[in-house]
Formats: structure tokens, C-alpha cells, sequence
């Protein structure tokens, strides 16, 4: 993800890297102005390179959040999460830091799934009654966990339980997304499909270009498509 946000970042004049924070350098390098460092040397007090106005960007391992949140909480900076898998106690801090600091939480940064949850969202609490609704997501064999955190969020936004949850672990799929609604004589279905992950980049930088400046408050990436 780091890599696709490097690669797309040109896309996004007005806005600035300020810090990679990887294991290892970057491919090519960062671009000028943008330093890099491990997360040891930022946890350890050496996140100078990181302004306070500066909006993190956390697309990583469950493992890996909750080490960037022990740094957050020290030092507070805006916050855009889209890492999938979290527990309880991690979704509690991060809530918890949304009281100090903008923070966006999403379990998936592209544009389409906004647009795609935002029509979820919109089917009447009738309707729901009277349809059997099925999740049904693809990713291809390496993704770690299942289901995918779209899907779960996708399904409490319909309201039906994990069990109506289907996943697929199969080729390089980079992301498929169905919800189906199976009534009476009729079907309906909600699709979403990601061929390029970029998507996912642009999204993270369109996500931090909507939170910078915003006051504290836990935001999401439906409100980005909102009138200013």
C-alpha cells in the first residue's frame, strides 16, 4: 500500500509526504522532502519528520496499529485507518483517539465502496424484512483474514448476521464485494469490484486531503462525498 500511495502521489499536487515509516526503504526512494524511517525509530522518539499538522495514513497489520497507537497516543496526529482485523481493545483506542485528534475509520478507501455503502445504507428497514440478504466477497489467495472487513461492515449496515457472510480466497482477485437480496420471484444485487488497487491509494490521500484541518471527531469515507 505504501509503494501504491509513492506511485499515485504525483496525482495529488496539494498534497505533501511528509514521512514513510517501513521496514524498509521504499522502491526508488521517497520523494524529496519525505523521510523515512522505521517503525523503531518512530516509536522510540524519533518522529521529529512528523509535523504535528501532519494526517497518519495506517493501512497495515493488526500488530502494527497497535504499535503506531501507543506513538498516537503520545503524540496526537490526525488519522486515517483502514487496517482490517482489529480487536475490540484496538477499535476502542482508536474511538478513543477520535476525541483528541480527526480520525478516519475505513475498512476499505476507495471511493466506489463509499458510494456502495452509502446505497446500503439507504435500502428502508422494510425492505429489509422482505428480502433474504447474502454477502458474498472475493479476494485473491494471500489475504489474511475472512471476512474481509467490507464485507462485515456491509452486512451491519443491512443488518444480517455473520453467517449470511461468504468469502472467497482464490487467484489475484484484488476485491470483490456482492450484497444479494433474494426475494420472492425477484433478486437484487449491490456489486462492487476493484480490478486496480490502486484505488485504494488514491482513496488514502483523497482521505487525508478531506481530514486535514477538520476538528477532533471520528469520521468516515461516506462523509468525504458529502456537499463542504
Amino acid at each position: 500500500m505504501g509503494q501504491a500511495v509513492l506511485a499515485v502521489a504525483s496525482e495529488f499536487p496539494d498534497v505533501r509526504l511528509a514521512a514513510c515509516v517501513a521496514r524498509s526503504p521504499a522502491v526508488g526512494g521517497c520523494p524529496e522532502g519525505c523521510a523515512w524511517m522505521t517503525p523503531d525509530r518512530l516509536l522510540s522518539g524519533g518522529g521529529d519528520p512528523v509535523p504535528p499538522e501532519t494526517v497518519v495514513v495506517d493501512v497495515s497489520l493488526a500488530a502494527g496499529t497497535a504499535r503506531l497507537l501507543d506513538w498516537l497516543e503520545r503524540s496526537p496526529r490526525a488519522l486515517v485507518s483502514a487496517t482490517t482485523g482489529l480487536g475490540g481493545a484496538e477499535e476502542n483506542r482508536i474511538a478513543a483517539l477520535a476525541k483528541r485528534v480527526p480520525v478516519l475509520r475505513a475498512m476499505n478507501l476507495s471511493l466506489g465502496n463509499a458510494v456502495a455503502c452509502a446505497m446500503l445504507r439507504s435500502v428502508p428497514e422494510a425492505a429489509r424484512s422482505l428480502f433474504e440478504i447474502d454477502i458474498i466477497e472475493h479476494h485473491h489467495a494471500a489475504k489474511r483474514d475472512a471476512p474481509s472487513g467490507t464485507a462485515i461492515g456491509w452486512a451491519a449496515l443491512v443488518k444480517t448476521g455473520a453467517n449470511r457472510i461468504h468469502s472467497i480466497r482464490s487467484g489475484t482477485a484484488a476485491g470483490t464485494h456482492r450484497a444479494l437480496f433474494a426475494g420472492a420471484g425477484e433478486t437484487l444485487e449491490i456489486v462492487h469490484t476493484v480490478s486496480d488497487g490502486s484505488v485504494f491509494a488514491r482513496g488514502a490521500l483523497r482521505a487525508a486531503r478531506f481530514l486535514a484541518g477538520k476538528p477532533p471527531g471520528y469520521y468516515t469515507l461516506e462523509q468525504m462525498l458529502e456537499p463542504s
